[in-house]
């Protein structure tokens, strides 16, 4: 094992990663989704997350490929199923329903949905990891793909890490915008999402089209 290659895998990982999950982001959708909840189910949801973000990252990067292989899943379909699932979350935080009177169930977790599947670890992030993966299988024979392979699952750790950290200051933020703030800035990352998953759509749909253009 080579340690040098170990951390520089790692960091690279990090780098290529970070800026498509976006920590900053899932927070202000944990956030939105938890009105109503106190500091230790946001604190719950941020170690679930975190978790799972990291199971999402390595199963996608030894099996994903396979995976969407096996169910005849292309990326474009991945990317529509994407923006479908964070477009339909966007709408009802922007226009949500009238409060109904009810006991708030401790037991709702949105760690899994959408927190980490489609937040953090969305079609773009899959796809960034599956090609990464691919990369990694066709090094050269005399490149030591043990420690390549063992850098980019401590890369997923400290994402994991970072996104954690970034999840754990959702509760002094939302302390600090109120119930005023927080509806005003759930209504905005709803708007936010609508586009962000529309904008997922479109990109799949341009797959597609050019695909058919070159089967054309």
């Amino acid at each position: 094992m080579q340690v040098e290659t170990v951390f520089t895998v790692a960091g690279l990982t990090m780098l290529a990663l970070l800026p498509m999950i976006n920590p900053p982001m899932a927070a202000t959708l944990l956030l939105g989704l938890s009105k109503g909840h106190g500091k230790t189910y946001l604190s719950q949801q941020a170690r679930l997350a975190s978790l799972f973000l990291f199971i999402a990252l390595t199963v996608t990067f030894f099996i994903g490929s396979s995976i969407l292989e096996l169910f005849s899943i292309s990326m474009p379909s991945l990317r529509l199923g994407g923006g479908l699932i964070i477009g339909a979350i966007g709408f009802k935080m922007l226009f949500p329903a009238p409060p109904i009177t009810v006991e708030l169930s401790t037991q709702d977790s949105i760690a899994f949905v959408p927190l980490t599947i489609p937040s953090m670890c969305g079609p773009g992030t899959m796809a960034l990891v599956i090609s990464g993966a691919s990369e990694i299988a066709s090094l050269p024979e005399d490149i030591d793909k043990f420690s390549v392979y063992l850098g980019s699952v401590a890369g997923f750790i400290g994402v994991a890490i970072v996104a954690w950290v970034v999840l754990s200051m959702a509760y002094p933020t939302l302390k600090l915008l109120g119930k005023n703030g927080i509806d005003a800035f759930t209504r905005i990352m709803g708007f936010l999402l609508v586009c962000m998953g529309t904008q997922f759509c479109v990109n799949g749909l341009t797959e597609v089209y050019q695909t058919m253009e070159l089967a054309l």
